[in-house]
């Protein structure tokens, strides 16, 4: 089949977004800066589908204003938004339920320096460090973007309008945190659904309980900053944990708290989930990743065109909400080389191979699966790609250094 005929193929197909579901406000993930977030976001982008997600890059001047406007003009086809947005920008209960990612104070913060080395020299420049930033660097800096992160910066993060999150307050250049920041703090995340980047597992368990959704979540991607190489002394150690006391003492309250809960096994029950987080798809429709909400084990959708790659475990999944009619699906499939051996990619329904029929053409592949029969819960659909290959193996000049396999590029429902 030619790439020609494939768009033709598609063509036929009425594309549309998936149907506006006014289930509930829009989750709220409240993201503390290096926490292993982008791995979240990436998470619930599958769960939900990247065009019902908003993440909030700026957090500058007008923010509130645009907060408010990106929610209202959205309604009820926003899912989630996120952001590294404090309380004392958004307050508490702005959206539907929040959710957070907690990490060792002293681990985030050497984290946020491998962070700040690696930026460009201008924006070190801009920023007042040096090449190689330092410890000591990172605690004298009078620079506000800094100083709220190393001096206590979970606390600053959660205590909302408290003066010690205010730069244009004296407070806010107080080392200790007020006792009015601190009870504030301990209240908002005793509300929230919290997990920790130290037990990764539960805290998606946690989380995909808070937020209803019937199969297990799973992180694609892995914290990409790495920890070679980091020969800080103990010494500067300890200046940290000196300047980041009350941070350490309530990450592990909530540690302890989170370890006396008892421990939570699988996901939600198959009938008690939030539909936003199933794909529900209508004869006569093809749907692009963005509009394809249920996967998981997919990368960050790609634009232009959309492309979903299948992570580092070559096997993702959709999870199709229940149906009362059998569904015919097709999928057209994306191989990273011409000659990718999309023969051999495989298809599961709740764990046993399914059937399919296989066209192939200019890279693409049209996957025509037998149809799938009515069913009164959720069903996992899996992908199962033979092999995947560095990029740079491919295109040596890229600057993408990830393995890459098989995308998904839309599916197509036609009446069964």
């Amino acid at each position: 089949m030619s790439l020609m005929s494939l768009m033709s193929i598609r063509a036929e197909v009425t594309k549309v977004p998936m149907s506006e579901n006014p289930t509930s406000p829009a989750v709220f993930f409240r993201h503390l800066p290096k926490t292993a977030g982008t791995s979240l976001i990436t998470t619930l982008s599958n769960a939900y589908g990247e065009a019902h997600c908003h993440r909030f890059h700026d957090v500058g001047l007008g923010f509130r204003d645009l907060f408010n406007e990106v929610v209202q003009e959205r309604g009820d086809a926003l899912s989630l938004v996120t952001g590294h947005i404090p309380l004392s920008l958004i307050e508490d209960g702005a959206c539907g339920t929040e959710i957070t990612i907690l990490r060792d104070p002293i681990a985030r913060l050497l984290s946020m320096r491998r962070f700040f080395e690696g930026r460009s020299e201008a924006e070190r420049v801009r920023l007042g460090f040096s090449p190689r930033v330092s410890v000591a660097e990172l605690l004298a800096s009078r620079n506000p973007e800094v100083y709220n992160q190393v001096h206590n910066g979970l606390t600053r993060f959660f205590c909302g309008s408290d003066p010690f999150a205010d730069p244009d307050a004296p407070e806010f250049w107080s080392a200790t945190p007020t006792t009015a920041a601190i009870s504030e703090c301990e209240a908002v995340l005793e509300r929230m659904a919290v997990g920790t980047v130290e037990d990764m597992p539960a805290a998606l368990r946690g989380i995909g309980h808070a937020l209803r959704v019937p199969y297990d979540l799973e992180t694609p991607i892995e914290n990409t900053t790495s920890e070679q190489n980091d020969d800080v002394a103990l010494e500067e150690i300890r200046s940290l944990v000196e300047a980041n006391t009350v941070d350490i003492a309530i990450f592990h309250r909530v540690q302890k708290r989170l370890s006396a809960r008892p421990p939570m096994r699988g996901h939600v029950g198959a009938y008690d989930f939030d539909p936003r987080t199933l794909f529900d798809p209508q004869p006569g429709a093809q749907y692009e990743p963005p509009h394809i909400p249920g996967r998981q084990g997919f990368l960050t959708c790609s634009p232009f065109p959309y492309l979903s790659w299948l992570g580092p475990t070559g096997r993702a999944r959709i999870h199709v909400a229940p149906s009362q009619r059998p569904l015919a699906l097709s999928f057209v499939l994306y191989g990273v080389v011409p000659h990718y051996p999309m023969d051999d990619i495989v298809f599961t329904l709740d764990g046993c191979p399914w059937p399919r029929e296989c066209h192939r053409g200019g890279g693409h592949s049209v996957f025509a699966l037998a149809a799938i029969p009515p069913h009164a819960g959720p069903v996992e659909l899996a992908i199962m790609q033979p092999c995947a290959m560095p990029v740079r193996l491919v295109e040596p000049e890229s600057p993408d250094n990830r393995t890459l396999g098989t995308a998904l590029a839309s599916v197509i429902c036609e009446a069964a």
